[in-house]
């Protein structure tokens, strides 16, 4: 019967593309050990030294830890660099036998491991037990984690007689590279957004090119209270295809074009476009759940961070000999940075780390429905008519979402003026001092009218007061998106104080019956139970 060592050869050489070609510095191993595989993954070099104790009971692996730290330095020439970091050379040097439970083999074994936490020659001594199918390594976890390895696997499972036929064969068929004509069409449909939230924006254009937060609003941000309040769920869609100045949109379309290049090629135009948009609402999903009321988010980055994820795991199916290990690596260099809440957007508002980290699972989880079901002599992913129906979909919501969109534009697009924070009055004696004037530079804003109405209950015009707090609530219904939804709260208690004051009390109970339901904030509780004006 072919020995256990053999059959380990030919399961790797035939699916993990290890190879018996070596390169000339590994000479040496070659003399020590009875079978010596390489792989090269134009990253990592590994080597693994089997020597074949089933048919040689008495023979070990006789170099020394240093000679073989020796050959693994002059092999790193054979390994990349990442961001200029050397990447490691691997030597495993594993006997396999009958009953290699004695103490003597661990002492032996233990000494070959890599000199220190920094070095780049990785020495692992592994045993493994044909008798009692049992793996035993000199790392921190011992044999464990091996035995949960594609070497284990092997160990356990009966063994196949023709290795070429298992399951996980990398032998598949790849598509020819095409120009990837989706994601071209998605860069121009950005860009062409973009030129629009710029000529026809709302207020002023600040910085490097950024609409204004109510130009955003009224062409379809994603904002929690405009969605949830207002049932204004277009904005799901919308706000995928906006972005907040000319620097977001250029990071989005470099890395939409980094992605598109990879994996429209890998999974065919139909799924590309349909990840686009799943990811895309995964993204927005995401943001809306995590983000607070007075968060107002917009662009690509969810669908693309999606993209990118469902382009690492599809990239699996890769052979090494076509790029793997340099493809996984330039895409893990996007996903991890993109994923740490560490930078700002350039609206002012933090990044949308939401989006990203939803869009990151939707992706993730799609690339490995679609790598499960991927048959080995299949160009494309399967289910290529419900991609097609995805895509038809997703291209239906969004022009239906751009047409409410464009129908809601008047509604957000009038310019209310609000004034900057810096504005409000800190103190009671400051209010006094500038209500009047507030209102006249900013009648569009419920603040000038709140501070107004509370000068006027510190004068003694309590009505002049109702009147400038009833102007103020109306004034919220256009500009309640750019303000804390606490504000409409304290705008009511002051207003249901002041007209109980005045003994209309009737009035009272119909500015409270919408807040007497539903969850509010401790103040507004506490006066709707003082003044008694629910029930």
């Amino acid at each position: 019967m072919e020995t256990f060592a053999r059959y380990l050869a030919r399961q790797f050489i035939a699916n993990k593309e290890y190879s018996q070609q070596v390169v000339p510095e590994a000479a040496p191993l070659v003399a020590a050990a009875d079978i010596v595989l390489m792989r090269s993954d134009g990253m990592t070099v590994t080597l693994m030294c089997l020597i074949d104790r089933e048919a040689n009971p008495s023979k070990h692996f006789t170099l020394a830890r240093d000679q073989v730290h020796e050959i693994g330095s002059k092999c790193l020439k054979y390994a990349g660099k990442v961001n200029n970091t050397q990447m490691p050379v691997v030597i495993q040097i594993i006997e396999v036998g009958a009953s290699l439970t004695a103490a003597a083999d661990r002492e032996r074994l233990k000494p070959y491991r890599r000199k220190s936490l920094l070095s780049k020659v990785h020495i692992a001594g592994i045993l493994v037990d044909t008798n009692l199918r049992q793996i035993w390594s000199n790392g921190l976890l011992g044999g464990w984690g091996y035995q949960h390895t594609y070497l284990g696997k092997l160990l356990r499972e009966p063994r196949l007689a023709d290795v070429s036929g298992a399951a996980d064969s990398k032998t598949v068929a790849l598509s020819d590279q095409q120009a990837p004509i989706v994601t071209y069409i998605l860069l121009a449909l950005l860009a062409g957004i973009f030129g629009a939230e710029l000529i026809h924006g709302v207020g002023p254009i600040s910085g490097l090119g950024a609409p204004s937060l109510q130009t955003l609003i009224a062409l379809g941000g994603l904002n929690k209270s405009l969605v949830l309040e207002s049932h204004e769920w277009y904005r799901l869609l919308t706000a995928i295809f906006l972005h907040g100045d000319v620097v977001h949109i250029v990071m989005n379309g470099v890395s939409l074009w980094l992605v598109g290049m990879v994996l429209e090629n890998l999974v065919g135009r139909l799924w590309f476009t349909a990840l686009f948009f799943l990811c895309g609402l995964c993204g927005s999903a995401m943001s809306l759940a995590v983000n607070g009321a007075g968060v107002t988010s917009v662009g690509a980055s969810g669908a693309i961070m999606g993209l990118f994820t469902a382009a690492y795991v599809c990239s699996y199916r890769l052979p090494l000999a076509a790029g793997r290990t340099p493809i996984q690596m330039q895409l893990l260099r996007v996903i991890v940075p993109a994923l740490i809440p560490l930078a700002t957007t350039h609206t002012g508002s933090h990044i949308d780390f939401g989006a990203h980290f939803g869009g990151a699972l939707g992706g993730a989880a799609m690339g490995m429905l679609l790598l499960k079901n991927w048959a080995p002599t299949s160009v494309t992913p399967r289910f290529r008519a419900a991609a097609a129906t995805i895509t038809v979909a997703g291209c239906a919501a969004v022009a239906v979402a751009g047409f409410l969109a464009f129908q809601h534009f008047p509604r957000y697009g009038s310019a209310v003026t609000l004034m900057p924070d810096s504005q409000l009055p800190r103190t009671d004696e400051e209010a006094d001092k500038r209500s009047a004037d507030l209102v006249s530079r900013f009648p569009d804003d419920p603040r000038s009218h709140w501070v107004r109405a509370i000068a006027l209950i510190r004068s003694d015009r309590t009505a002049d007061a109702v009147i400038e707090l009833r102007v103020a609530l109306s004034k919220w219904e256009g500009a309640h998106w750019q303000l804390q939804p606490e504000f409409e709260g304290q705008l009511r208690v002051l207003l249901m104080e002041a007209l109980v004051q005045e003994h209309r009390v009737d009035e009272a109970k119909a500015v409270a019956a919408p807040v007497c339901t539903g969850a509010q904030s401790d103040k507004v509780r506490s006066a709707l139970s003082r003044l008694r004006l629910c029930g």
